[in-house]
């Protein structure tokens, strides 16, 4: 039925006074509105969503710099505690060499120097395919 009511309106030319003549510009003028509304309102929309999606880009790359940073930072701290370590290290063997009797016992080790009166014996020193043989006949 409400088919047939709106074939019906179609059909019937309006009257045109003063009166629907403002009316039908308000309506005009009003779905204008509407749509220049909803424009703005996409565009804002829009807007704001790209600025956002910027910062939160931003924010992820920030962040990721960040632990890339940190990670940096542990490791240079690794590196740092070695290198304290091997100060102290070589602090040890500076004093050590700074001793006449460690060097004496350097020289007498590596270089085979002697003392007066000292004889000194080479032994070889056995490899492990030789442990390994003498192991195996006992």
């Amino acid at each position: 039925m409400p088919l047939a009511t709106k074939q019906q309106y179609k059909k019937t030319t309006p009257i045109p006074t003063d009166y629907t003549k403002t009316e039908t510009h308000k309506n005009k003028v009003s779905r204008n509105r509407k749509i220049g509304l909803y424009r703005r309102l996409t565009m804002m929309a829009l807007i704001f969503t790209l600025i956002a999606g910027s910062l939160v880009f931003m924010l992820v790359k920030q962040k990721h710099a960040l632990a890339e940073k940190e990670h940096q930072r542990i490791e240079l701290q690794h590196d740092l505690a070695k290198q304290k370590e091997k100060k102290e290290d070589l602090k040890i063997q500076i004093a050590k060499l700074n001793d006449d009797d460690y060097i004496a016992k350097l020289a007498r080790k590596d270089l085979f120097l002697s003392e007066d009166g000292e004889i000194i014996f080479s032994i070889p020193k056995t490899s492990e395919k030789d442990k390994k043989k003498t192991d195996s006949k006992e």
